[in-house]
């Protein structure tokens, strides 16, 4: 089922009252933390307002202790739900005392969600239209990479290429994207600006569209691999590729991207439907995101087989056509 599975716990919300954190948690938690509870001012967590993101009701504001943390606010249970399971214990809820008394049943919900029933709802959920829309509201948590081997300021080098098998390519001049940098369920890679196989018949004052979309690919199909699990034969048939472009990149400093993916091989598993969410970003920036859709297949054998009836279907539709265009010929003469 999940390529990493966690243990059954509470997520962490970050409450005026109250947290909720597993029972032992609770009662490890020391005397100040008790009073603190009491008190109404922290929670049963050490970690208040130090994860990386906390989800923020619409309507809702942050004390002034939370006002530096990365803010993604969530209009329903369904939204928290989806982003502790792409987050994971990166995430926090915050509920305040108003909130709480005014939506019981909502924060009950909430309060009872753990980590692994998220993480389920979305590897098993159907990706909708507005799955692109919600990982484009995650920010790039620019504190956790400024302690990653990539490159993140203009003075900062590039990590050498990534191996040219996960993104299918037989020279490592047409790799596009570096070593990866991996935290949870999410990969992250410095784009470069150039490549052996793209070629251009003019000059630039920016990273060209063309290229932005053949990194997003490459790294779409590497996480297919190495988070996803596809063996090193297997292969990927692109079946959809939705990006959007919201500013421009420049030449003069390092791009980051990162990727998620709800895919995890089973070889057991005939239809092996594969999604990756990609978002480009530089200077902490988005500029850039696509949603590929595809299939992976374990090898190059299933690949052929799959090809194999693609092609018998092919050839009825060539022959749909050329019956169309004769008749359509053979009218025109009687006329």
């Amino acid at each position: 089922m999940l390529q990493h599975r966690m243990a059954e716990s509470s997520i962490s919300c970050v409450q005026c009252s109250s947290s909720v954190l597993p029972e032992e948690a609770d009662l490890r938690s020391s005397r100040k933390d008790r009073l603190r509870r009491k008190n109404g001012v922290g929670g049963y967590t050490n970690n208040l307002f130090r994860k990386p993101y906390v989800l923020v009701f619409e309507g809702e504001d942050l004390p002034e202790e939370g006002a530096g943390a990365q803010k993604i606010n969530v209009s329903s249970f369904k939204e928290v739900l989806f982003y502790i399971g792409v987050l994971g214990e990166a995430a926090e809820v915050y509920l305040s005392k108003t909130f709480k008394s005014n939506n019981l049943s909502l924060c009950k919900e909430v309060e009872a969600l753990t980590y692994t029933k998220a993480k389920e709802y979305v590897q098993n959920n159907e990706i909708d239209e507005g799955f692109a829309g919600l990982m484009n509201k995650i920010p790039l948590d620019v504190k956790l990479l400024m302690n990653s081997p990539l490159a993140m300021k203009e003075n900062e080098a590039v990590p050498q290429v990534l191996n040219k098998r996960y993104v299918h390519k037989k020279k490592d001049s047409n790799v596009l994207i570096s070593e990866h940098f991996k935290k949870g369920d999410f990969l992250y890679f410095n784009m470069r600006d150039r490549t052996g196989e793209i070629h251009f018949d003019h000059d630039s004052d920016h990273v060209q569209g063309l290229l932005v979309i053949e990194a997003m690919r490459q790294a779409s199909i590497a996480t297919t691999h190495i988070l996803g699990g596809l063996p090193d034969e297997g292969t990927i048939a692109l079946l959809t590729y939705d990006s959007a472009f919201y500013n421009f990149l420049e030449l003069t400093a390092p791009i980051m991207i990162r990727t998620h993916t709800p895919f995890s091989f089973n070889s057991s598993d005939r239809n092996g439907d594969v999604v990756v969410s990609c978002h480009v970003f530089q200077w902490g920036k988005l500029a850039a995101s696509g949603l590929l859709k595809g299939k992976a297949f374990s090898d190059k054998s299933r690949y052929v087989n799959y090809r194999i009836r693609t092609e018998k279907i092919q050839a009825r539709h060539k022959k749909q056509y050329d019956l169309k265009m004769s008749a359509m010929q053979n009218a025109e003469r009687v006329i």
